[in-house]
Formats: structure tokens, C-alpha cells, sequence
């Protein structure tokens, strides 16, 4: 038997390599993840993450210790992924006037957004929780906007009149009404509210809006 084959069938026995278990982690995330964007997290169960991944039950409890564990992992995971999406909307530009810059980072947001709604979803469905976990993970969210209207003051400069926190508050309404109005709005214009066409035309009025002063009350 050739020392290659004894290495492989060697790796395949036991727990996976670190690598192996980061990314298998990941995968097991990405499934929870899909499933309380799709049906709320009440429908997340570690026997369907499983299923989903196609791998055992007692490997998702190997990694996570049981459901609560997976949501705090799943939290912290969008997290991440959202801060990431705003990070890229409102990074360096070489653009002078305000309306350029924030048609810039209108681009970036539908490019950013379009392929990743799902963690804005799941964003609509931990708004809905009354817990502390739910509460601390979106104060994280509420921070990571809070930094992009800031970036607005600072492309567009804003009255300093105007009420910060209900600017921010403004601006997650925005992003998150469609997510928890999402049969309605289907219902009303008979295309899916997350059809890349509709999230363009959806976050160019959310442009025009901003610029014509919604940040300003």
C-alpha cells in the first residue's frame, strides 16, 4: 500500500483537521443561517442544520453544544458578514461632490446586497426577539449603521439639529422594512421583494430619499 493511500485513509479517520473544522462550522452556520432567514427561529432545529448539511446530528452538536450555541454563532456570523457589506459600501472614494459619492455607495450597496439579502433577513427575524442575546447582536447592527450615517454627515453635511439616533433608526427602517413586509410587498407589485431588479429600484428610491433630506428630521 502506497504511504499516500495510508495518509488519506489516516485523515479520514477521527475528528477533521482544524481546517477542515472551520470550514465545516461555516457550512453548519450558513445552514442556520438560511433557515431562520426562510422561516423565522422557530424553524431552526440542530436535527434539520443537519439534514441541510448533509452531515450527522451528533457532528453539529460536536461543534455547537446544542441550539443556543448555534444561534450565538449564527449572530455573530451575520454580524460580521453585514459589517463586511458596509465596510465595502462606504470605503475610500476618489469623488468630490456629495451627490456623487453617495450615487457611488448607492452602486456599491446594490452590489453588496443583491447576493447577501440573506443576512438581512435573518436581520429582520432577530429584530422580532425579545432577548438579550437578540438585543446585544442588534445593538452591534444598530453600531454598524450608526458609523454609515456618520459617513453621511460627512459626505453630506446634516443640520446639527437633527436627531442622530432617530436618523440611524430611519435608516434600518428602510433596509429592513421590506425584509418583514416581504408577502405584502410581493402581494402588491406580483414580483419577489428580493428579485435583484426590485432590490436595485428599491435602493435607488432609498438614495433619492436620503438626498432629499429624510436624514434631516
Amino acid at each position: 500500500m502506497s504511504e499516500d493511500i495510508k495518509t488519506t485513509r489516516a485523515r479520514s479517520v477521527g475528528r477533521p483537521k482544524a481546517d477542515d473544522q472551520s470550514d465545516r462550522a461555516s457550512d453548519l452556520i450558513e445552514s442556520a443561517i438560511e433557515l431562520v432567514a426562510e422561516g423565522g427561529f422557530d424553524s431552526l432545529s440542530m436535527r434539520l442544520v443537519a439534514l441541510r448539511a448533509g452531515v450527522s446530528l451528533g457532528l453539529v452538536r460536536h461543534y455547537f453544544g446544542g441550539k443556543a450555541g448555534l444561534i450565538s454563532a449564527s449572530n455573530a456570523a451575520v454580524e460580521r458578514k453585514v459589517a463586511a457589506i458596509f465596510a465595502a459600501v462606504f470605503g475610500d472614494s476618489n469623488l468630490e461632490s456629495a451627490h456623487q459619492q453617495v450615487e457611488e455607495m448607492t452602486e456599491r450597496l446594490i452590489a453588496e446586497v443583491s447576493p447577501k439579502i440573506i443576512y438581512f433577513k435573518y436581520l429582520g427575524q432577530l429584530a422580532m426577539r425579545n432577548d438579550k442575546e437578540a438585543a446585544d447582536s442588534f445593538a452591534v447592527y444598530f453600531s454598524t449603521v450608526q458609523a454609515f450615517v456618520e459617513r453621511l454627515d460627512k459626505t453630506q453635511p446634516l443640520p446639527k439639529s437633527r436627531d442622530r439616533t432617530w436618523a440611524v433608526f430611519q435608516f434600518i427602517f428602510l433596509q429592513l422594512g421590506p425584509v418583514l413586509l416581504e408577502p405584502q410587498i410581493a402581494n402588491i407589485l406580483g414580483r419577489g421583494a428580493f428579485e435583484p431588479e426590485i432590490i436595485r429600484e428599491r435602493v435607488k428610491s432609498m438614495s433619492r430619499m436620503l438626498m432629499s433630506g429624510l436624514l434631516l428630521a
